[in-house]
């Protein structure tokens, strides 16, 4: 009897390696599900029979983090997002999560893949979307390219959502931190300090983080960087090109007993949570104009 095969909840798996590196992209939003040295986790994975859980390894376009009450105004037009994150009435992690890619390019140690995200009612935007993965000694380097297909301009954000892993089978408590961002003021009904500076290693110890942190605007010529060293004393380093002015640090608080705390999302963003709604550092892009990103992270 003919067995079917199984699909994966994330669709194709494309397997990519370069020396002692190995990586999986997925077909669903084109996301990371797996990266590791020598066995070790880089970032922090999710099974092939599992649906993606916490956002791990997912890239959000046209915005990333949230849109506050899911709603925002553009060119004179008011739109209201689906609240996808309705138990706080918000819209987070934009629209292509569970969108399916193509694969563009695939070799040994690159793939790259592409999907459009077709005008709805609540984003009336053509964009032809496109994430390219290749693996060196230095580790993975991903590049973003977000075209405007339409006729009209429109609002643009990009992010992605790595956690960066301590080591197999360890929580980040006794990892020690680093980054080159600063803490931005939070929202006035959060508790948590402002204006924390991180750029030496600290202990990450009991902190609960769900926080943004900015480059500084006279760094952003230069890379942005952030640094996990688990008790192995191996590091995870996460680097940004100047296109990301923002990271977004979650310690992993709210994620289910067998993820809480396993790893430290740092997520790169070009703009800060809910600028579709306040506009701050969102990019506009002109019919066929192109914004193109990087960013990387590695093993030391």
């Amino acid at each position: 009897m003919h067995t079917p095969l199984t699909v994966p909840p994330s669709g194709k798996q494309y397997h990519i390696s370069f020396a002692d590196y190995r990586a999986v992209v997925v077909e669903i939003g084109a996301g990371i599900r797996a990266l590791e040295r020598n066995e070790r986790s880089v970032l922090e994975s999710y099974d092939e029979a599992a649906i993606c859980d916490g956002a791990h390894g997912a890239n959000l376009v046209p915005w990333p983090n949230r849109v506050f009450g899911g709603g925002y105004r553009f060119m004179g037009q008011d739109y209201r997002l689906p609240l996808t994150e309705p138990e706080a009435g918000n819209a987070i992690h934009g629209l292509i999560r569970w969108l399916p890619f193509w694969a563009t390019h695939l070799t040994q140690t690159s793939v790259a893949l592409e999907s459009v995200l077709h005008p709805t009612p609540w984003y009336p935007f053509l964009l032809r979307v496109r994430f390219g993965y290749e693996l060196s000694s230095n580790g993975l380097v991903v590049t973003t390219e977000v075209l405007n297909q339409g006729t009209q301009a429109c609002p643009v954000a990009i992010g992605h959502h790595p956690y960066l892993s301590p080591g197999n089978d360890q929580t980040i408590d006794s990892a020690l931190f680093s980054t080159s961002a600063n803490q931005v003021r939070p929202r006035p009904e959060r508790s948590e300090a402002a204006d924390t500076h991180l750029e030496q290693p600290e202990v990450v110890g009991d902190r609960v983080l769900d926080t943004t942190f900015a480059f500084p605007a006279a760094a952003r010529n230069r890379r942005g960087w952030a640094r996990l060293t688990g008790t192995d004393h191996h590091t995870v380093e996460l680097w940004t090109d100047q296109n990301y002015r923002y990271l977004q640090i979650f310690s992993g608080d709210t994620l289910p007993d067998r993820r809480r705390r396993k790893a430290m999302a740092v997520e790169p963003m070009t703009a800060p949570p809910n600028a579709l709604q306040s506009g701050q550092d969102l990019l506009v892009l002109q019919p066929q104009e192109t914004l193109e990103t990087q960013w990387g992270v590695g093993l030391l």
